[in-house]
């Protein structure tokens, strides 16, 4: 009977020991960067996630007239860091069988890529994103800033 309390007890205590490296681990939950800014025409969003393994950057754009049918196709240039990215598509929300999903008269974009140390602290110091937004032969540029 002691042979099989002792085997417990060694049992248990393996165990314990074992258990303890894993949660000990640290789970580090990804940074988040929001950017905010408006131009005459548009309001623009901008959020930075930065992972261990990945960085995702989602881009926002609104059209403030009222009017979001006659703006037809937009491009939008998202300039971060040493980067870019850019989408092209119809406002979402105008034509019901065209235009991509979403709140009307706003265009998304989101790209992921991976992430090393080096690239999380270059986007981590980022303060403004510039947006440059193409639609019906105009342009128009707006700055967004670093919320705190």
């Amino acid at each position: 009977m002691k042979k099989i309390y002792a085997t417990l007890v060694l049992l248990l205590c393996s165990l314990l020991v074992l258990g303890l490296p894993v949660s000990a681990q640290e789970i580090k939950s990804p940074k988040v960067l929001t950017y905010h800014g408006e131009s005459e025409n548009w309001v623009g969003d901008f959020t930075l996630e930065i992972s261990e393994g990945a960085i995702t950057k989602l881009g926002n754009i609104k059209y403030k007239g009222e009017d979001v049918a006659s703006v037809g196709w937009v491009s939008c240039t998202y300039e971060v860091g040493t980067g870019s990215q850019t989408s092209k598509s119809l406002l979402a929300g105008v034509h019901p069988t065209d235009s991509p999903k979403g709140e009307k008269g706003t265009q998304s974009s989101k790209s992921v890529a991976g992430s090393s140390n080096e690239h999380s602290n270059l986007y981590s110091k980022v303060k403004v994103v510039k947006v440059t937004i193409e639609w019906d032969g105009k342009t128009e540029s707006i700055n967004l800033y670093k919320q705190e």
